[in-house]
Parts: C-alpha cells; sequence; structure tokens
C-alpha cells in the first residue's frame, strides 16, 4: 500500500532510502525533517514508524500526527508546528490542533522513546484519531477528523532516522475485535442504532415477554450478526476482565489494561468511561478497587452495565447520558437509560466511597443484576437484563483511578469492618500493650536481647533501616528501627515499609511483630522487592505491586500480584506479638523466609541481586521492629505454635 511508504517530497534536510521507508535528517539541523505519508490513510489502518537512531546533540524528539496538506502541491515548512491546515501532531507528552494545544496530557512522553521504541498514528472508521506507542493505543485524541489526511512524522532534535513498520490492518491486542468491519461502518452510519434495545427494570431487554413499550428499532435484524461478531470467544477462564481499549477521550489505560485513569482530573470532571474487552458472563463478578479520588468535584464513580458494544459505541461524556441498553449505580440510586429506576438502592453510597473500597457487579443467570460493595451484594438492581452486557465504570467527579481486582474475602472483611467502625461509637480496641515486649536485658525466652548483640560503630552505620518514605497510613520513628501504624484502629492498609539499602547475599532481613489490632483480618506481609523507596508509588498493599516482588502472606508466597505457592510455611496471620518473620536472598538467588528462627524453605529462585526488603503492616499488623541478628547468630523462637 502507498501509505507504507514515505512521499518524494520531504523536508529540505531529509533523505529518503529503503524504497522510501527510511527517512534520515542530517545531524547538522535540529529541523527541516518532516515526512508525510506517499497516500492518505486508510481507516482503521495504522501508520507506524521505528525510531532507528538518536542523537544528544538537540532538544526534542520525534513528533507524529495527520495533515490534510497534500504534500505534492505544498511547500513543506521547517517542523511541524508550522503546519496550520488542519493539522494534529503528537508533541511528547501534548497533541497539538494547528499549532495550539488541544490535550495537555496526553499518552506516554515522545521524548523518553529509544531507538527500536515505535510510535504509530490512526484515524478510526468513526473519524477518531488515536496514537500508538509501542503497539499500545494511548486513547482518543481528537475526534470528528477529516478523511483524507495524510500521516506526518517530524524528525525533531534528538530524532535522526526512522522507518516504517507498518502495513496490516491494526490489531488491537486481546480485543473481541470491531463489531462490524471498517466497509460495514462507513455504509451504515446507524451502527450506534444496532444496539438501541430497551432496558428497563420492569421489562426483559431481549423484548421476549415485554409489558410496557419495547418498540425495537428497524435495524434489530442486523444487530444480531453485529452483536455476534461483537461478542465471539468462548468462556475461557484464563480471559481475565480488563479494559477496552476504546475508552473515553481523557482516559489513560495502564497495567494491562487493568488500571484506568483519568487525565487533568482537577480540570475536567468527566469524559472517563471504560467498559470491559468483553461482554461479561453469567455469575461473573466484574470488581474494581478505587485507588485515587481528587477533593475537588461533587458527585464520584458511577458503574453499570451496557448492551453496547464499546468497539461501535460514540463515548458518552457521562454514561448517564446513554438513552437506550444501560443501567447504571449513580450515588444511591440506579438509572435505566438515564432516567431513575431506583431511588434509594443498597446501604452505601457510591459518592461516599473512599479509596481502597471495591465496586462490583454480576449478571446472574437468571438475568438478575446485582451490585456489589466491599464484598456485600447490595440485592437485585434489574431483572431481566440483556444476556450480552459489557461492564462499565465511569470516572466521574471526585474519582480519578480504578483498578480491576479479583475478589479478595479477607481485604472486604477489613473495608466492612473499616465501615461499620466509622459508622458506631468509638469502641475499646482490642491489642496487646508494646510493654508486653522486653526491649533490654533478655527476650521472653531468654535469649540475648538486642541491645546485647549491637556491635561496633562501623556495624552501626550499616545497620539495615526502614527508609523515610512508606505507606500513607504508616510511619518510620527509633531512628529507623520501628515501623508503625499510628491509627492502626481505623485503617487497615497503605502500611507498606521498605529498606533503606538493597539487602546483601545471605543477609537475613528480620523484625519482630511489637503490636497487633484484633478486629482486623490477616496480618504482617514481608517479601522482597526490585523497587527502590524513593521510586515506588507506595500502594494499598505490597500484593498489588505488578512487577519486581516477592511476598509472603498468611501461609502462600506471591510474585507480582500472584500467587506460585499456596501452602508454604508457618501462617503469617497467626503471628502474636513477639514473633519474628524474616527474609533472606541467597547468593545463589534463591529466596527464603524464617519464622522464628525456622527456615521456611525456598519460595523463589532468580531473585535478582539488587532487592530491598519490605514489610506490610496490613490488618492487624500495627508495628514491627528490624531486630539484628548479625552478631547474635539464629534469631530465637517466639511465643507463636
Amino acid at each position: 500500500m502507498s501509505s507504507t511508504v514515505f512521499h518524494r517530497r520531504c523536508g529540505k534536510r531529509i533523505t529518503l532510502t529503503n524504497g522510501n521507508r527510511t527517512a534520515m535528517r542530517n545531524v547538522s539541523e535540529f529541523n527541516h525533517g518532516l515526512v508525510l505519508s506517499a497516500e492518505p490513510l486508510q481507516d482503521d489502518v495504522l501508520f507506524e514508524v521505528r525510531i532507528d537512531e538518536k542523537i544528544q546533540a538537540w532538544s526534542g524528539s520525534i513528533e507524529i500526527g495527520i495533515t490534510t496538506v497534500n504534500p505534492e502541491s505544498t511547500e513543506l515548512p521547517p517542523c511541524a508546528m508550522k503546519l496550520r491546515n488542519t493539522t494534529w501532531v503528537m508533541s511528547g507528552i501534548s497533541v497539538l490542533n494547528d499549532g495550539l494545544l488541544l490535550v495537555e496530557s496526553y499518552g506516554l512522553d515522545l521524548e523518553k522513546l529509544g531507538e527500536g521504541d515505535r510510535v504509530g498514528v490512526q484515524r478510526t472508521a468513526r473519524g477518531e484519531l488515536v496514537f500508538y506507542v509501542n503497539g499500545e493505543p494511548q486513547g482518543v485524541a481528537a475526534r470528528d477528523i477529516p478523511r483524507q489526511v495524510y500521516a506526518l512524522v517530524n524528525l525533531y532534535g534528538k530524532c535522526v532516522q526512522v522507518t516504517i513498520t507498518s502495513g496490516q490492518l491494526a490489531d488491537l491486542p486481546g480485543e473481541y475485535g470491531a463489531c462490524t468491519s471498517s466497509e460495514d461502518v462507513s455504509a451504515s452510519p446507524q451502527i450506534s442504532q444496532n444496539i438501541d434495545l430497551p432496558m428497563s427494570v420492569e421489562m426483559s431487554v431481549n423484548g421476549a415477554s415485554a409489558t410496557t413499550n419495547t418498540t425495537v428499532v428497524a435495524t434489530a435484524t442486523s444487530s444480531s450478526s453485529a452483536i455476534t461478531s461483537c461478542t465471539e470467544g468462548t468462556s475461557d477462564p484464563s480471559d481475565k476482565l480488563r479494559f477496552h481499549t476504546r475508552c473515553g477521550s481523557l482516559v489513560k489505560l495502564s497495567s494491562n489494561c487493568r488500571t484506568a485513569e483519568r487525565r487533568r482530573p482537577l480540570d475536567e470532571f468527566n469524559n472517563g468511561v471504560v467498559m470491559t474487552h468483553r461482554p461479561l458472563w453469567d455469575n461473573e463478578l466484574f470488581e474494581i478497587r478505587i485507588d485515587r479520588l481528587v477533593d475537588k468535584w461533587s458527585g464520584s464513580i458511577e458503574v453499570g452495565v451496557t448492551t453496547h458494544c464499546p468497539s461501535a459505541l460514540q463515548f458518552p461524556a457521562t454514561m448517564t447520558n446513554l438513552r437506550s441498553g444501560t443501567i447504571m449505580m449513580s450515588g444511591c440510586g440506579i438509572l435505566t437509560n438515564g432516567k431513575g429506576t431506583r431511588r434509594e438502592y443498597g446501604e452505601f453510597n457510591l459518592d461516599e466511597l473512599r479509596e481502597g473500597d471495591r465496586v462490583g457487579m454480576m449478571r446472574k443467570s437468571n438475568g438478575n443484576l446485582h451490585y456489589y460493595i466491599n464484598g456485600r451484594d447490595q440485592g437485585v438492581a434489574a431483572t431481566r437484563v440483556a444476556q450480552t452486557l459489557w461492564g462499565v465504570i465511569d470516572l466521574y467527579g471526585m474519582t480519578i483511578k480504578v483498578t480491576i481486582v479479583d475478589r479478595d474475602e479477607r481485604e472486604q472483611r477489613n473495608l466492612v469492618t473499616r465501615r461499620n467502625h466509622l459508622l458506631s461509637m468509638p469502641a475499646q480496641i482490642q491489642e496487646l500493650p508494646l510493654s508486653s515486649i522486653p526491649h533490654t536485658g533478655t527476650t521472653a525466652n531468654g535469649s540475648p536481647s538486642e541491645a546485647d548483640c549491637v556491635g561496633s560503630a562501623s556495624t552501626l552505620l550499616d545497620r539495615l533501616l526502614f527508609h523515610q518514605m512508606c505507606g500513607s497510613h504508616a510511619s518510620v520513628t527509633h531512628s529507623g528501627r520501628t515501623a508503625l501504624r499510628p491509627n492502626a484502629s481505623d485503617d487497615f492498609n497503605n502500611g507498606v515499609v521498605l529498606t533503606r539499602r538493597p539487602l546483601r547475599p545471605n543477609e537475613l532481613f528480620q523484625v519482630r511483630l511489637e503490636r497487633v489490632v484484633t478486629k482486623w483480618a490477616g496480618s504482617i506481609e514481608m517479601g522482597v522487592t526490585t523497587h527502590s523507596p524513593t521510586e515506588l508509588d507506595f500502594p494499598f498493599t505490597m500484593t498489588n505491586v505488578r512487577t519486581g516482588t516477592w511476598m509472603m502472606t498468611g501461609n502462600g508466597v506471591m510474585h507480582n500480584g500472584m500467587t506460585v505457592i499456596e501452602q508454604y510455611g508457618q501462617n503469617l496471620d497467626r503471628l502474636q506479638v513477639g514473633d519474628r518473620v524474616g527474609v533472606v536472598r541467597k547468593d545463589d538467588g534463591t529466596l527464603h523466609f524464617w519464622v522464628n528462627g525456622i527456615d521456611q524453605g525456598p519460595a523463589a529462585t532468580n531473585v535478582p541481586e539488587k532487592v530491598y526488603g519490605v514489610i506490610d503492616l496490613y490488618g492487624q499488623a500495627a508495628q514491627a521492629s528490624i531486630v539484628d541478628t548479625s552478631e547474635c547468630g539464629t534469631p530465637d523462637t517466639g511465643n507463636s505454635t
């Protein structure tokens, strides 16, 4: 296809080679590096280039976009920003239209890309502009794009050579595909009507047993084939839910499309709709965790289901604007096709949820729709709903970031406990006093205490300490030796603490549990991570981290948030005040956990050399201190059985 080569007319400093598929800029200049596609882009066809060479002589880097300018009849300017005739360009993290800022913060930063990285641009059949980085769509950048546009690449600043790598129809990874082909979309401007089937809590969406007005649009016959093409696929247990790459214009997806975040949260409060990548299966729980809120807007997250396929939907500013096929929970009510059908539903108000709270939904096999808040079934929200439904999350108002989560009964119990605590009068907290642990002299069973194990001054300077940067509910005291959750009676998470320096091979990182709060489920978790405390975006719990992390939780071992050993060693949830837990990375790369001086055996292999020690003061675990063992030998046995 001609659109997969560069047009022969290009910037003054450009040399074309490789059949006009490679463009190189003279390095003595930083501009005059514009190249355009030889032909206009085809709908839904990705135009992509690979960065072949970068230099350090200049600032700025590659820019990519589209323009209505015909290179055959136009003298190209020195840079893309000088193109004023209906041109869209992605530069750095921004998108500009005719040289004016259109989207301030959009996608990955192009200036940080290196040699071998790929960038692309696509005009969809719906007239949307989407940029790609290394094959990943960055979201809709603009809409109502003219039909005839050329791809443009600006070899600017550091970027001096690129090669076209595209030429095939763009395949969105892992999606169920478009509802129709691009030809079908252009031939049928009423594609959205193909799924305009009424939905109500009082009637059958499928129209089989309607008792109220169930007018079906004229295109209902063709809708069955459109929906079928969009829902192909079997109930593969490994096909875990994620967000569809087509989403609201301000949404940024990450973590393999399991996390969604609304850009510019202090400037915009809507355009944050995201949908599941496939329809929900019967009795399948689709659940998300609220990761981040902002205290600026009124209103918050809205959740629901829709019959609309995300590949064909023109995403609205808010999902409650849709007037067909959609049931949403908003605040404490239920809206069907934008109109209130239940004023009071369940025991929670979505506008009052906090960071860490969970919201879910499920279509039961009997056709009933249920919502779940922190694991609690809120009851029937709608009956006889459609068989084919996509899950919907609207990052509206205060809610700016969510993550799809797997069911965690322990976490849900704690969330409910926290809510009940907030609603009740202050009660006596059951906790074991810190004074029950001797801090000088000998330990409970007569072994040498920490004070007796202090070595030379040089050893003191090199002791393992906690880093002051830690989880939002944690605090580090006693010169870096003690970590605690000061308000452990109010919250059960955000208690992650890392060591100040990486662990050495065969070095035991060990802590003593000094305070517990028995109202919560779960307890201390321990492990190692390749993330430094200054770089880590501290999570609610360390098992939420998806890279470079090994944790012992309960009596299992998790790697990057996935359970790799279900039954391992002594159960950490049963530890008592005075008990000790430790971790060692041996010089052969194996990871061992220790409980009260007993090696629990190998938990992982091939662990990188540079790892930091981690404790997560989760649930009952409210305070722990590092215990020196370098001079003491093997740690003594503690109190648990």
